[in-house]
């Protein structure tokens, strides 16, 4: 049952998401493109101190979102979603919130084994050491390679969405990217 306000109409559902969701999205969306791209550059560099510094900023900017995810996964139950775009079918709309979903899943699933599979812990922005469980050694791997396998696969979805967004604003002309701006 819905409480209608004195006048007797409704309140529209708001046009874009809520200023909160917005500013997690693009901080998430921001260290996800660095922490891929850093991670894959750790295979390639061979300067031992940029290898250090970009590692310990993965890590670091990594920390930062272990912190956030809880208050972005929580805000979802409590947030007021934009209107559904209606010229989007519902099959289409079914796809993006099970794409969603994953993400979330994975972005967790690449935190966790991210913090396991680092031996005897890193230093959080050079200003004071994290500890994690760990030394190196067959646990440290075994969460290495799913680190890896999760990373890959959060890679897909994020190019995924992001294509879907802007397909959905260059193409379609729907305003599914203004509801994140």
């Amino acid at each position: 049952m819905s409480i209608i306000p004195h006048g007797g109409v409704a309140p529209a559902s708001p046009v874009k998401y809520d200023p909160l969701s917005r500013t997690l999205h693009w901080i998430f969306a921001a260290i996800i493109i660095y922490t891929m791209i850093g991670g894959i550059s750790l295979h390639i560099i061979t300067n031992h101190a940029l290898l250090h510094f970009v590692s310990t900023l993965n890590m670091s900017l990594a920390s930062c979102l272990f912190v956030l995810f809880p208050i972005r996964y929580l805000w979802t139950f409590f947030r007021s979603e934009p209107a559904e775009i209606e010229s989007i079918p519902a099959t289409q709309r079914s796809i993006a919130h099970a794409v969603h979903s994953l993400i979330y899943a994975l972005v967790a699933l690449v935190l966790v084994s991210g913090f396991v599979m680092v031996p005897d812990g890193y230093p959080l922005f050079g200003l004071f050491y994290i500890h994690t469980p760990f030394s190196e050694g067959t646990i440290t791997q075994h969460w290495f390679q799913i680190h890896r396998i999760c990373c890959y696969a959060l890679l897909v979805l994020v190019v995924l969405h992001a294509g879907a967004a802007l397909k959905h604003h260059l193409v379609s002309k729907n305003g599914v990217l203004k509801k994140m701006l």
